[in-house]
């Protein structure tokens, strides 16, 4: 077998081969399912094996691999809400690869939860905010990344970063101006903890209720402000929708008060540094004609809790 060269992983993504890779690494450590399908979405390779296991293979252009590992191991055992169990984890060829446990519950899009009752909606936010602040309640003191140089690098590649999304000219003149204006918002002073880094509706599993049953996919974890996990939660799951956004809050802890202007721009100051951030993206979400609001209004309209 000869998988694609470490340069070549992006182009060769839709393989073949990489079934047989999977077989493979299963083999080697003694999984035998016959049921060994490809995940549809994501930028690494998943493999769901049987309904026990997730196989991934992990792009080289990332540091995904090592971000993933060592936060499962760092939480194993801790957390109230279910995360996979590392299962087994190595290189083959030139690529990384973990094995973990599937959790039991399914994906819900962005298009089904806005048919849950406004009850339903707020019981799950609910429960999510509590199983994010016992997340980040773990201590994360050996827990090893450093959130200052990730906030400088988002800072000064931000104007790339969005003009590469297609951000559009008043942004980008904006943006300069406003980072200044704002990152002091993010405390010194604020203890960094554990974050996932990545939560939304594609990485979590809901069981019957709707309840969280799990959230999986820790690539992306990092340690830092607490309130950087908000991001995800915000623009994919809830964005636009005030009152919820501020349930979530409320549930989290924060008092009405707090719920303010002051939190509406940290948001909005996350949302831009924000590993994934597109702003374009996030227009494009609120609706027609959003693309070509200013960077304030397009903040009201994402983070509309106050």
């Amino acid at each position: 077998m000869k998988l694609p060269a470490a340069d070549d992983f992006e182009k060769a993504f839709d393989d073949q081969v990489w079934y047989a890779a999977a077989h493979e690494i299963c083999r080697m450590h003694n999984l035998h399912f016959p049921n060994v399908r490809r995940a549809e979405h994501g930028e690494n390779i998943v493999f769901l094996v049987g309904d026990a296991y997730i196989l991934k293979i992990y792009t080289p252009k990332k540091d995904g691999y090592r971000r993933e590992l060592t936060a499962l191991e760092f939480c194993a055992g801790k957390t109230l809400m279910t995360i996979p169990e590392v299962v087994a984890h190595g290189r083959f060829d030139a690529f990384d690869y973990l094995i973990t446990t599937q959790i039991k519950g399914r994906n819900v899009s962005r298009t089904e939860w806005l048919t849950y009752e406004t009850p339903q909606q707020v019981a799950l936010l609910t429960g999510l905010a509590a199983d994010l602040k016992q997340l980040h309640s773990l201590d994360a003191a050996g827990f090893d990344f450093d959130w200052y140089a990730f906030v400088k690098h988002q800072a000064d590649t931000v104007y790339e970063r969005q003009k590469a999304a297609g951000g559009n000219p008043e942004w980008l003149e904006r943006l300069p101006e406003f980072l200044d204006e704002n990152l002091p918002l993010l405390s010194k002073h604020a203890e960094d903890v554990f974050v996932h880094g990545d939560v939304h509706f594609g990485n979590l599993r809901i069981a019957e209720g709707p309840a969280i049953g799990g959230l999986f996919d820790f690539a992306d974890s990092l340690k830092g402000f607490y309130e950087y996990e908000f991001v995800a939660v915000g623009v994919l799951m809830i964005q636009g929708q005030g009152e919820l956004q501020r349930e979530f809050f409320r549930a989290y802890g924060y008092r009405d008060d707090e719920i303010n202007e002051e939190l509406r721009r940290r948001m909005m100051l996350l949302t831009i540094l924000y590993e994934h951030s597109s702003l374009t993206r996030y227009a494009a979400r609120l609706g027609p004609s959003s693309e070509n609001l200013g960077l304030e209004q397009l903040e009201g309209a994402i983070w509309s809790f106050t």
